[in-house]
């Protein structure tokens, strides 16, 4: 089991830095073709992910994911994280802002077959959006 929990934990690993780099072609191997995140508004499958990490890439080029905690039991790995980068491109509808973010996340995995089967996050958007707001003073 405890090999398991150790490859399993690895695998989050290799995906959160497959994020970072931008090499979203390895989860054609590490993540299922089924894919079910969880995340609100989010639509399932591996191809819907690579979009979603595109479009968050393109909008923060500079994401970085840095860990402060991955615990594994049986299937389940759980992650808590900081989300930071510069935003330099649009998210969403909100346009550029120069701004840095630094949020947290709680992200929890399920893992199946040796790859990503399942998503569950909760992250503190309020921080985010209000670090996104600009600061910039209108005359």
């Amino acid at each position: 089991m405890t090999t398991n929990i150790e490859e399993n934990k690895a695998l989050v690993r290799r995906f959160f830095a497959a994020i970072e780099s931008g090499d979203l072609s390895i989860f054609d191997q590490i993540v299922a073709v089924d894919y079910n995140d969880h995340l609100p508004g989010q639509s399932p499958g591996r191809e819907t992910l690579k979009r979603y990490f595109t479009g968050l890439r393109s909008a923060f080029a500079d994401l970085k994911l840095p860990t402060t905690a991955i615990v594994a039991e049986g299937d389940l790995v759980a992650v808590l994280n900081s989300v930071r980068g510069t935003h330099k491109g649009d998210f969403g509808t909100l346009k550029a802002t120069g701004n840095q973010i630094d949020a947290m996340a709680f992200q929890l995995y399920r893992i199946a077959n040796g790859q990503l089967a399942e998503h569950w996050e909760v992250a503190d958007f309020m921080t985010l959006m209000r670090q996104l707001q600009s600061t910039t003073i209108q005359p």
